[in-house]
């Protein structure tokens, strides 16, 4: 049934990850089978790229998916290209609603609050019905009234908080994009496929990760949805290569199956995502190889036994070099290593043991005859994980420790990439910080180009000092995210207990841990 109005789907990035998206093609086709027209935007280079112009009278709402907190500026500069004010406050009767959702903006938005006009936290499935309903208020204050009602949404010129993230608790009946064909010269950056999300969340607890808390708890997809979705969405996209999506996909028990049931049953070519070390065995090894996937990504972190079992990632060295022989013997012929320097605490031994472990993939590799590959990047505190407090490192510091890592396995013939330092203090700073961050956000996307010096030119423009977002905090402080959203299993004393067994760990030089990791000592 037709609902008689429209919103823009605004992906404030290129077409081309916009359709390698799942929460992309997901909005876009939820949304239009409940008979919403749905247009799509994107931002290539910088301008505004889109199908049609925007009708104000048509288009009750602009939603913005912001995987990223860098794409901030990207939204404002988009919504200014379209002719709304970036200020909430300076739209009026006659402009569309601005939506935010995605893990950035779920996880904290206080950036947020002054710019856009409602922020979904947490998922869309649970919400779709009462979203769509709302936007068919016939005024604009009855819709932001209306959206103020719903869980999870949070409507910040209505003072609606704390609201608790929202998520959907079943995954096999939750409604999938079946059609996620791009357009033609459109080119998704992990190539063409069929994107299937075994998975949704982890419960592993890594302290760091803010993705593993923003979607707890974990669900899975049972085997026999999987197929059929598989079935349903081959069948209508023509794919014959299957993009398996989960942040842990082996920890399905349906993996083994799925995985199997795309490559021997229907001869699919299957890309799975990073994995755990412990994971891959000969098996699934082989399963990877014969979907045509030549490369396998493995993300130790670490080769410290100390900030493992710190940072709650017991995966350790010899687990490491276990996987990777799994990998060589079974005809994969790349390996990339996901490597975090700049912990907390982290010190010279910590540092070598990391270049040990790295060092001695990259050999294994080599020797096989194969492409190692690494990639070094800073540690960023990120909201609701347990190392929210922590500060990153100076970035002298991590320039230094990148670099060492980066000469030293470019010596030993691996390809190497990362993250600058310089960007990872834009997106911290974005990350942790507060309301004030909205004045940094505009005058930044104001300025011809988008970059860290041009970030701390437009946060002195703004007025704000970035020294208390990059840096660490007391643990009795609390940070803005909590009074805005309530995160089921990730709240603020669970939190300050891991930053707190965390520090213990460090110190103890991994003593206060019972964690047991093969090769180090207990």
């Amino acid at each position: 049934m037709a609902r008689g109005f429209t919103v823009l789907l605004l992906y404030p990035g290129p077409k081309s990850v916009a359709y390698s998206s799942l929460a992309f093609h997901l909005i876009r086709g939820l949304l239009s089978s409940m008979g919403v027209g749905v247009k799509t935007a994107f931002l290539e280079d910088g301008v505004l790229e889109a199908g049609q112009p925007l009708d104000p009278r048509e288009t009750r709402a602009v939603l913005v998916s912001l995987p990223y907190e860098i794409m901030y500026a990207d939204m404002v500069r988009a919504l200014e290209q379209l002719g709304l004010n970036p200020w909430a406050k300076g739209r009026g009767e006659g402009d569309p609603l601005v939506i935010a959702g995605g893990p950035a903006a779920t996880a904290n938005p206080a950036p947020l609050l002054d710019l856009v006009d409602a922020v979904l936290v947490g998922e869309l499935e649970p919400v779709a019905e009462g979203l769509v309903d709302a936007l068919q208020e016939p005024t604009r204050g009855g819709r932001l009234e209306a959206l103020s009602r719903l869980p999870g949404v949070l409507v910040p010129s209505l003072d609606n908080w704390p609201v608790t993230r929202v998520y959907a608790e079943d995954l096999d009946s939750a409604w999938y994009p079946l059609d996620q064909r791009a357009p033609p010269g459109v080119e998704p950056v992990w190539g063409r496929g069929f994107i299937l999300e075994t998975s949704r969340g982890c419960g592993r607890g890594c302290r760091f990760c803010m993705e593993g808390t923003v979607f707890r708890p974990r669900r899975d997809r049972s085997l026999e949805v999987l197929k059929h979705l598989l079935d349903e969405g081959v069948r209508v996209t023509g794919a014959g290569r299957v993009i398996f999506y989960s942040l842990v996909f082996f920890d399905n028990r349906a993996s083994d199956e799925i995985l199997r049931y795309a490559v021997e049953d229907l001869g699919l070519q299957a890309s799975v995502p990073s994995l755990r070390a412990e994971t891959l065995t000969e098996e699934r090894a082989r399963l990877i190889a014969r979907g045509g996937q030549r490369t396998v990504t493995i993300a130790p972190e670490t080769g410290s036994c100390t900030i493992a079992r710190a940072i709650l990632k017991p995966i350790g060295g010899d687990i490491t070099l276990w996987a990777v022989d799994n990998a060589l013997g079974q005809g994969i012929t790349g390996v990339k290593l996901y490597l975090i320097t700049g912990f907390p605490g982290e010190g010279e031994e910590d540092l070598a043991q990391t270049q040990d472990l790295a060092l001695r993939v990259v050999e294994r590799v080599r020797r096989a005859g194969g492409v190692a590959k690494a990639s070094i990047n800073p540690f960023m505190p990120k909201p609701v994980t347990g190392m929210q407090w922590a500060g990153l490192a100076p970035r002298r510091l991590l320039e230094e420790r990148i670099n060492r890592l980066s000469r030293a396995l470019r010596r030993a013939g691996a390809r190497v990439s990362g993250y600058d330092p310089r960007w990872a203090e834009v997106q911290v700073a974005l990350a942790r910080g507060g309301r004030e961050m909205a004045r940094v956000v505009v005058e930044w996307a104001r300025m011809p180009r988008q970059t860290p010096s041009s970030f701390r030119v437009a946060a002195r423009r703004a007025g704000v000092s970035l020294d208390w977002s990059l840096g660490e905090w007391p643990s009795d402080y609390t940070p803005p995210w909590h009074r805005l959203v309530e995160h089921p299993r990730a709240e603020l004393w669970r939190l300050r207990r891991d930053w707190e067994i965390y520090r213990r760990v460090v110190e103890s030089r991994g003593g206060a841990s019972r964690l047991r990791i093969p090769g180090c000592t207990a």
